[in-house]
C-alpha cells in the first residue's frame, strides 16, 4: 500500500483551512458544477478550499472547476490515486471526499464540524428522481445504519488529517472499492464510525444505464469477492465485463 505523507509545503496559508474538500474527476464537466455550486452555498463562519484531482479529462473539466474557484490539480487517472493527490497538497485539518456527481446537504460544512466528536464519518444516501424508482429508495434507506456493507464512496466521507495519515491513505493501486477498503480501516484505527444525519443526493447514472436488478447484482458480486479477497486485477476485469 503507498503511503501519504505530507511534506511542508512553502506556500501553506497563513489561515489554515478547517476542511479541505477533495474531488476526484475524469470528465465531469456535466455533474461538477453543481457540486460545485452547492459547496459554496454553506454560511459557516469556518474556513474551507475544494481541490479538484483530475485524471486526465479531454471535456474542460479542469476549466470548468477553476471558473469555479477551485483549485486544481492534475495526475495519473485512478481515483485512489487521484484523492491521495489531493490529499497530499492539501491545507485542511481535516478531509473532506466528495464525488463530483454527488450534492452534500446544504449546511455539510456545519454538520461535519461537530465539535464534540472527530470520529470519521460519512453521510446517508439519497438518489436524483428515487421518488420514481422505488429499488432506488429501497438501497438508500439501508445507508442510514451502520454497517459496513453499505459504506461506499459516492456517501462521501470526512476524515481528520491525523487518521487519514495514520491509515496510510487510500491504497494507491486499487481500481475498486478503495472508499470500503479505508472505512473498513479507519473503523478499526478509531474503534467507530459516524453515520450523519443528512442525505447527500447522488446521481443514479449506473443503475439508469443498466436497470437497478442488474447493476446491484454486480456489485454485490464485485462485493463479495472482495470480501473473500479476490486481488484487484481480477475485480477490474469483472467490472468492465459487466458494467463497462
Amino acid at each position: 500500500m503507498t503511503r501519504v505523507s505530507n511534506p511542508p509545503n512553502p506556500r501553506r496559508k497563513t489561515t489554515i483551512p478547517w476542511c479541505s474538500v477533495i474531488i476526484p474527476t475524469l470528465n465531469e464537466a456535466e455533474n461538477l458544477g453543481a457540486t460545485l455550486r452547492r459547496l459554496k452555498e454553506q454560511p459557516s463562519a469556518l474556513t474551507y478550499e475544494v481541490i479538484v484531482s483530475d485524471g486526465g479529462s479531454t471535456d474542460g473539466t479542469p476549466d470548468l472547476a477553476r471558473r469555479l474557484g477551485a483549485r486544481v490539480i492534475t495526475g495519473t487517472r485512478g481515483r485512489a490515486r487521484q484523492m491521495n493527490a489531493g490529499a497530499r497538497c492539501a491545507e485542511g485539518e481535516t478531509f473532506y471526499f466528495l464525488h463530483a456527481d454527488t450534492l452534500p446537504p446544504p449546511d455539510w460544512l456545519e454538520l461535519l464540524s461537530d465539535g464534540t466528536n472527530d470520529l470519521p464519518g460519512s453521510f446517508r444516501l439519497r438518489f436524483a428522481g428515487q421518488e420514481r424508482l422505488p429499488w432506488l429508495r429501497w438501497y438508500s434507506f439501508f445507508t442510514r445504519f451502520d454497517v459496513d456493507a453499505f459504506r461506499f464512496g459516492d456517501q462521501s466521507l470526512w476524515v481528520t488529517r491525523r487518521d487519514f495519515l495514520a491509515v496510510g491513505g487510500f491504497p494507491d493501486d486499487w481500481q475498486l472499492l478503495e472508499d470500503n477498503h479505508m472505512v473498513r480501516q479507519l473503523r478499526r484505527h478509531r474503534g467507530g464510525f459516524r453515520i450523519l444525519p443528512a442525505n447527500v443526493v447522488t446521481s443514479p447514472r449506473k443503475y439508469q444505464r443498466y436497470g437497478f436488478v442488474y447493476t446491484q447484482l454486480v456489485y454485490t458480486l464485485l462485493y463479495s469477492l472482495y470480501r473473500l479477497g479476490t486481488g484487484q486485477r481480477r475485480l477490474g476485469r469483472i467490472y468492465r465485463l459487466l458494467l463497462e
